[in-house]
């Protein structure tokens, strides 16, 4: 499978896909419309379509019956973001090789691709499985938190911050679920019947950005063709969360800070203050006490936001939690799918227990809902339903080509490259540590400030005694 086309709305992640699928050494054409993806298949035949769902001029059903009726035997892989899964259960049960959640994974793309040129693909239980009605069915929680003691402690702030007008800053990695933790604080409010307004700073061009935070006149710049309400006034009342802060231009920052002390705005070419009463919660992924003392955050407006700051840890910082998270998505894509539950196999539910989760939260959604469609006729998700990047996690966090001992343990030699100096160094320490607590796992893992779970698998694969 050598030739490839590429359907994707951005020209941006056309020419990604192309610079690497073709050091891959295959042959790619690209385009953004779906129409001329059509035409272009009219005139050469292609082993491969890669296509967004989600297409300007049309939709994935429709752009997978326009090219069936070019091409019966094409080979297609449909990626997307937020797709409704039973659209795509539908085209998997037409003869769509594969589905791909963006942003997409190098490693899960390649597999697809060899997958779909080797003749497999996918097939849904979704027939063989009988559909129970949403109605008979108990209502699910909305929202998941934890119960590991670090998830317990950031309810509890929640509890405390949400009641008072406190402008609150929300700091964690990409994914740990900022936003959900920002109306969990909203709902918690005296605010709670106002509207809740999210805004993506990091979509936010440095042009538009003080037109969509505060609105415009008709006829302030070439375009404004009417008088536009700017976010700020869709907050009024409620809550305003403004994600990714730090990406704010400088000008913008300057007008928020007026907003925030004074409780006005003014239009982009406007005369007129406008009063209004909104609470700023914003989000961050970077440390912006830090980046305050830098030219790229004003000092000032950090510490207008900073009357509370509240610190979501990684969802490596607390795996006890990760079981919790696997049964709320399985439960919240049975109901998108309306089907039962799919259940996880044991070897899959440990490769998703020991994985260290970089996307967080969010990733482990994406994970749960893709795996989901790959589930058995049993309703199964096995370890051949999750990506590459999780089922070979082991092999490429600790090297697929060390020595193991009879048992498939690794084992650690006297090698003098990187990988085998920090693998004894980290044996000497577990091993270290061990001896002094005298052979407390419990306590072991708490020295080592690292998970119960964690630690096993770390003395199996160090092959130290346990």
């Amino acid at each position: 499978m050598k030739h490839v086309l590429v359907v994707d709305n951005q020209i941006s992640n056309c020419e990604l896909l192309s610079k690497f699928l073709t050091k891959k050494n295959y042959t790619v054409a690209t385009t953004t419309k779906g129409n001329h993806a059509l035409q272009m298949l009219q005139q050469k035949k292609y082993d491969l379509i890669l296509a967004e769902y989600s297409l300007p001029d049309t939709t994935g059903n429709i752009f997978f019956d326009e090219v069936q009726k070019i091409n019966p035997t094409a080979n297609m892989i449909l990626m997307g973001k937020e797709v409704n899964l039973k659209n795509v259960v539908s085209l998997i049960q037409k003869g769509a090789k594969n589905f791909i959640s963006k942003p997409l994974n190098p490693d899960e793309l390649l597999d697809a691709i060899r997958e779909a040129g080797n003749g497999t693909n996918y097939k849904s239980p979704i027939d063989s499985t009988p559909i129970q009605k949403a109605k008979d069915r108990p209502k699910a929680p909305e929202r998941v938190t934890g119960k590991s003691k670090k998830a317990r402690a950031i309810i509890e702030q929640v509890e405390r911050v949400g009641p008072t007008n406190f402008t609150v800053i929300i700091q964690g990695e990409t994914g740990t679920g900022k936003e959900s933790l920002a109306r969990l604080i909203h709902q918690k409010s005296m605010r709670k019947d106002g509207p809740f307004v999210a805004v993506d700073c990091g979509c936010l061009s440095r042009e538009l950005a003080g037109s969509e935070l505060f609105g415009h006149e008709k006829g302030a710049f070439t375009g404004a063709v009417f008088q536009k309400a700017g976010f700020f006034e869709q907050a009024n009342g409620g809550t305003i969360f403004l994600d990714e802060i730090a990406n704010l231009p400088m000008d913008i920052q300057i007008a928020l800070l007026r907003a925030l002390q004074e409780k006005v705005i003014r239009k982009i070419g406007g005369t007129k203050e406008i009063s209004v009463d909104v609470r700023i919660i914003a989000a961050t992924n970077e440390n912006l006490s830090q980046k305050s003392e830098t030219a790229n955050f004003r000092e000032d407006l950090y510490f207008r936001l900073c009357e509370y700051t509240l610190d979501v840890p990684s969802l490596r910082e607390r795996p006890e939690d990760i079981p919790m998270f696997i049964d709320f998505f399985l439960e919240e894509t049975s109901r998108e799918l309306g089907r039962p539950k799919a259940k996880v196999c044991k070897e899959a539910n440990a490769l998703l227990e020991e994985y260290d989760w970089p996307g967080n939260i969010r990733e482990l959604r994406n994970v749960i809902r893709r795996s989901t469609l790959f589930a058995d006729s049993e309703n199964i998700i096995r370890k051949d339903c999750l990506p590459s990047r999780i089922s070979n996690y082991k092999n490429s966090l600790y090297g697929s080509d060390e020595p193991t001992d009879s048992k498939g343990f690794l084992s650690v030699t006297n090698k003098g490259d990187l990988k085998s100096t920090a693998l004894k160094a980290e044996s000497k320490r577990i091993m270290e540590v061990l001896e002094k607590v005298r052979y407390n796992k419990t306590k072991a893992a708490e020295v080592l400030n690292i998970h119960r779970k964690t630690l096993y698998v770390k003395l199996k694969l160090l092959n130290i005694p346990c």
